[in-house]
C-alpha cells in the first residue's frame, strides 16, 4: 500500500500569505513529478480552487465543526488517495477555531469544554488529527529578529504540535532574509524559504476573498506558473520535504451505491457565478448513485433535460447579476421546475436566485425574498434545525452549517432555526420539495442528508427541461 506524506502550511494570523505559499509549493512539487494532493482547513471554497489549479487534483475541505473529526479524516483520506504528498493549507491563525460547540443552546444541551490549545475547526486540531508537521508562514514586512519569538510562543501554547520551521513572506531583500535566518538558527528553527513583498500580486482578491480561478483561468494559470519560479529560487524544497511525515490513517471505503437511487439525475449550477461548492458533496452524491449534470445560469437557457433534483450553491451572483437576470428562459425554467414539484437545494447565492429579486433585478420568484448587497459581512458557523418537512433533514434534526455573505434579504423566511456566535436566529424557506437558505452545508456532516435529498428527487421524478 502506498504511503502518503503530509505537510501543514499555517500562520499565526490571516493575511500572512498561506494560500500564495501553499499553492506555489503544491505547483513546485507537482513540477518535480510528485502526485500532490491539496486540502484546506475550514469551510473556505476559493482557496481549494487554486490548489486544484496547482496540482491537477481535487482539493478537499477538512472541517471538524461541520463534519466532526471522523468526517475530517474521511475528507483527508479522499484527498490523499494515490498521492505522494498531501499539502494542507490552514485557516486563519494556527489556534483560531470556534467555541460555538462549547455554548449551551437548544441544539447543544451538553456542550463540550473548550480546548484553547486546539479549538474545534482550528488548524491546530487538524494538525494533531493528521499528525502533520507545521510550517509557519510569517509576514516579515515589519519584523526580523522577533519572528523567532512568535514561533517559540506558538510551540509553548501546545507542545504537542510539530512546528518544524518557517517560511518568511514579504521580505525586503536578501539582507532581511539573512537576518531572519541567523536569528532563527540561534533557536534551532529552520528557515525553509522566503518570498518578496511583490508576491502579493499573484492572488488578487475582493469582498469575499480571492477571486476564484473559474473567473480568470488564464490569468490564474500564469500567476501560478510565475509563482513556481519564485518558490524554486527562494525555497529549500529538498530540506522542507525531509520534515514531511507519513500520513497514517484508516483507509476509507465509500458507501456502496444504493440501487434504489441509481441514476437519479441532479442538475448543479456552475460557471463563473456559482463557484462555491464542496467537491466531497459531489463524491457523496455519486457514491449513492446520482448522475450529476452541470449547467451555467449565466448562459444556459433551460435546466438540463429530465432532471429530478436541482442544486444551486454559492458564489458571486451579484457580479453577474445582469447575465442572470436577463436569462429569462432559465429563470422561468427554475420556477416551473419548482411549481411542478421538482426538488431543490439552494444555499446562499442559490437562495438569492430562488428569491424575487437581487438589488431590484427580478429573479426566479420561487420564494418572496428580496436580496440586497451591503457592506456588512455575515460570517460564521451555525447549528441549526427545522420542524418543517423538507428534502434534506428530518423534523427537528440538528445539523451544522456555515454562512458567509454580504447580502441581506427582506422577506427572507423563518423556517430554519439556528444559533451562531451572535445568538439565535431564524431564516430560510423549506417545504417538502425545497430547502433554501443562506447556510452552506457539507454532506459529510450528516449520514442521511444526501440520501434523503436523492430519495425526495427520485420520488418526484420530475422532468426539468422545457
Amino acid at each position: 500500500m502506498k504511503l502518503t506524506s503530509v505537510l501543514m502550511i499555517s500562520a499565526l494570523n490571516s493575511g500572512a500569505g498561506k494560500t500564495t505559499i501553499a499553492t506555489g509549493l503544491m505547483a513546485a512539487l507537482t513540477k518535480r513529478g510528485l502526485n500532490v494532493a491539496g486540502a484546506k482547513v475550514g469551510p473556505d471554497y476559493i482557496d481549494p480552487t487554486f490548489h486544484t489549479l496547482a496540482t491537477g487534483n481535487a482539493s478537499y475541505n477538512l472541517d471538524t465543526f461541520m463534519t466532526g473529526r471522523a468526517g475530517a479524516l474521511i475528507s483527508a483520506s479522499r484527498a490523499a488517495k494515490g498521492a505522494d504528498i498531501l499539502v494542507v493549507e490552514g485557516v486563519m491563525g494556527l489556534f483560531d477555531g470556534t467555541r460555538l460547540d462549547t455554548v449551551k443552546s437548544e441544539f447543544e444541551p451538553d456542550p463540550i469544554v473548550a480546548n484553547p490549545r486546539a479549538l474545534t475547526g482550528s488548524t491546530a486540531e487538524i494538525a494533531l488529527l493528521l499528525g502533520a508537521p507545521i510550517v509557519l508562514v510569517v509576514d516579515a514586512s515589519g519584523a526580523s529578529d522577533s519572528i523567532a519569538a512568535s514561533v517559540l510562543g506558538a510551540r509553548a501554547v501546545n507542545p504537542s504540535l510539530q512546528i518544524v520551521g518557517v517560511i518568511a513572506n514579504r521580505v525586503a531583500g536578501i539582507r532581511h532574509v539573512e537576518s531572519i535566518r541567523t536569528t532563527l538558527a540561534e533557536f534551532g528553527i529552520p528557515l525553509f524559504g522566503w518570498l518578496a513583498r511583490s508576491s502579493d500580486e499573484f492572488m488578487p482578491s475582493r469582498h469575499l476573498g480571492l477571486i476564484p480561478v473559474q473567473e480568470r483561468p488564464a490569468e490564474s494559470r500564469n500567476s501560478v506558473r510565475d509563482l513556481v519560479g519564485l518558490i524554486e529560487d527562494g525555497f529549500d524544497i529538498d530540506r522542507l520535504l525531509l520534515y514531511a511525515t507519513e500520513l497514517n490513517m484508516p483507509q476509507f471505503s465509500p458507501k456502496a451505491t444504493d440501487p434504489a437511487l441509481y441514476g437519479t439525475k441532479i442538475a448543479i449550477a456552475t460557471g463563473r457565478a456559482f463557484t462555491f461548492e464542496y467537491v466531497e458533496n459531489r463524491d457523496i452524491l455519486r457514491e449513492l448513485g446520482a448522475e450529476l449534470v452541470d449547467f451555467d445560469p449565466t448562459t444556459d437557457e433551460a435546466l438540463p433535460e429530465a432532471v429530478s433534483g436541482l442544486i444551486i450553491g454559492g458564489g458571486y451572483p451579484e457580479v453577474y447579476i445582469d447575465q442572470i437576470a436577463e436569462n429569462h428562459h432559465l429563470l422561468e425554467s427554475i420556477a416551473a421546475f419548482a411549481s411542478s414539484g421538482g426538488v431543490i437545494w439552494a444555499e446562499c447565492a442559490g437562495h438569492m436566485i430562488l428569491g424575487a429579486s437581487l438589488d431590484g433585478k427580478s429573479l426566479a420568484g420561487v420564494h418572496p425574498g428580496q436580496a440586497e448587497m451591503g457592506r456588512s459581512l455575515t460570517l460564521g458557523y451555525r447549528i441549526a434545525s427545522t420542524s418543517s418537512e423538507n428534502p434534506m433533514f428530518g423534523p427537528d434534526e440538528v445539523f451544522r452549517a456555515h454562512e458567509y455573505h454580504y447580502s441581506t434579504m427582506q422577506d427572507g423566511g423563518s423556517d430554519l432555526r439556528a444559533v451562531g456566535r451572535t445568538g439565535p436566529s431564524t431564516s430560510g424557506y423549506v417545504s417538502p420539495t425545497i430547502f433554501s437558505t443562506y447556510m452552506h452545508i457539507h454532506l459529510g456532516g450528516s449520514g442521511t442528508a444526501a440520501a434523503r435529498f436523492l430519495r425526495a428527487a427520485q420520488n418526484r421524478n420530475v422532468k426539468g427541461s422545457r
